[in-house]
């Protein structure tokens, strides 16, 4: 962590030691090529909604997959160009690319997967099938 901005957090102690390695000696920010979108799931009688934060993506920077009850969601977003005379002092915005996985059931409908972007936030909608649920069977 820098010396401009301070966390109040007495248990970030590792966040900041990973900090003194992940940035160049003064102010310049962390170089990943990774980042790690939030995501809320939310379950209900008909399906799964996911909604998953990503600002500035467009739908071509983003990929979904439904297969074997496995749903992938993968994106990437480049960095603006930035000249260096402009006087910045911090640069946080990443770029790089990312990629999530979460299991559903198998019996989702992937066929009826529909995904869009509005606002920042991608939101994919994962029915459930209209099959039987589990079935109790009598031990003779």
């Amino acid at each position: 962590m820098n010396d401009l901005i301070r966390r109040n957090d007495a248990f970030d102690v590792l966040g900041r030691f990973g900090d003194f390695f992940d940035r160049d000696a003064l102010l310049a920010p962390a170089r990943r090529t990774e980042w790690l979108p939030a995501v809320d799931i939310k379950e209900s009688a008909e399906g799964f909604t996911f909604h998953m934060d990503v600002p500035g993506l467009k739908p071509e920077d983003l990929d979904v997959e439904l297969h074997d009850g496995v749903l992938s969601i993968r994106g990437s977003r480049n960095e603006e160009k930035r000249e260096e005379d402009k006087g910045f002092v911090r640069i946080e915005r990443r770029k790089g690319s990312f990629a999530r996985q979460f299991r559903v059931p198998t019996s989702c409908k992937a066929e009826q997967l529909t995904a869009n972007v509005s606002d920042g936030v991608l939101t994919i909608e994962v029915p459930k099938s209209d099959g039987p649920e589990a079935r109790k069977v009598t031990i003779s």
